[in-house]
């Protein structure tokens, strides 16, 4: 067969495509259709890649006018809260003291959220939890003037519930950073049940016993924060972000109330901190029916030693919905 020319077949000729010059060995290549985009993602290369997303198409994507997201959020939540102020326990007159509450609020959350257009994009968060017994310590610490130390306080059950709202709006772009700004609320009501009381003298136990003297406390924490999120798109329609959020004053108030030893009066302490909290998501974005997958983790650190919120949370959340463009 020298010396013939061969004319290549319909379908070979319409699956050999010149692809041009390969990023990494600057070599021109001849490939199918096929192994073009398999060496595309290998490499990663642009001028391979007739099947990828650019970030500008990603970016030129118009955002859902509206959506209605349904979550189910299991958390992992433990604050406690410290103050300090004068007292007595055995002595006519106060000595300095500081007293403790540590709460397990860990917990199982639903929450609704909407997200959608007016002048700028908003984000209206509501959630809560139903009531469950965790554990629950109140102790009071006492210096007399001659040295001695005495701690009294209990531990044991309370019945706990939560609620939070969040409201959030976009302030602005740099990009594919967006920042926001928000309100976050967060309230959890606690019942102090059975508890196991003991009071030592100078670290030597002098009373134990079990009451069921009524407490009730409600512990708000109020959050100012702004925050920003990077997305990256993965493919047509799945997005990962990355937000992070930050509120330079937090307060966190805490209302006890004692009816037997103080009736008709609440208790009130406030206690001021810095508050960051950090997000990664998941989502199927850009649909009609959204889905979303998020990890989320935070905390507190106190401006004051003598008041004083330590809050720690850890978070993973399944959310779906309905979209309108």
């Amino acid at each position: 067969m020298r010396g013939e020319t061969l004319t290549p077949r319909r379908d070979e000729s319409r699956l050999i495509n010149p692809c041009g010059r390969c990023d990494l060995c600057g070599s021109l290549v001849r490939c199918s259709r096929f192994v073009r985009c398999a060496l595309c993602i290998l490499c990663g290369s642009s001028a391979l890649n007739p099947c990828r997303v650019s970030a500008q198409q990603a970016a030129a994507r118009p955002e859902p006018q509206a959506e209605i997201l349904a979550s189910v959020e299991v958390r992992r939540d433990r604050f406690q809260y410290h103050f300090e102020n004068p007292s007595s326990i055995d002595t006519p007159f106060t000595v300095p003291h500081f007293f403790e509450q540590r709460y397990v609020a860990d917990n199982v959350w639903a929450l609704l959220t909407v997200r959608y257009t007016a002048g700028v994009r908003w984000e209206t968060s509501i959630g809560a939890t139903p009531q469950r017994t965790a554990t629950a310590d109140d102790y009071d610490t006492f210096f007399d003037p001659e040295g001695t130390i005495w701690v009294s306080g209990t531990t044991g059950g309370a019945s706990i519930r939560s609620f939070r709202v969040v409201q959030k709006a976009d302030i602005g772009h740099a990009g594919a950073v967006t920042f926001a700004a928000g309100f976050r609320l967060r309230i959890d009501l606690a019942d102090f049940q059975l508890g196991h009381k003991t009071v030592t003298r100078n670290g030597a136990l002098v009373l134990a016993t079990d009451v069921t003297s009524p407490e009730t406390t409600s512990s708000q924490l109020r959050e100012v924060f702004v925050g920003a999120t990077a997305a990256m798109d993965l493919g047509p329609r799945w997005r990962l972000s990355i937000d992070g959020e930050s509120s330079p004053l937090a307060v966190g108030r805490l209302l006890v109330r004692l009816p037997e030893k103080y009736p008709g009066q609440d208790l009130v302490f406030a206690a001021r901190a810095i508050a960051g909290t950090a997000r990664v998501t998941l989502a199927r974005g850009h649909v009609r029916w959204p889905l979303e997958l998020s990890l989320e983790a935070g905390r507190t650190w106190s401006y004051r030693s003598t008041a004083r919120l330590s809050y720690d949370q850890l978070g993973a959340r399944v959310a779906f919905g309905r979209a309108w463009p």
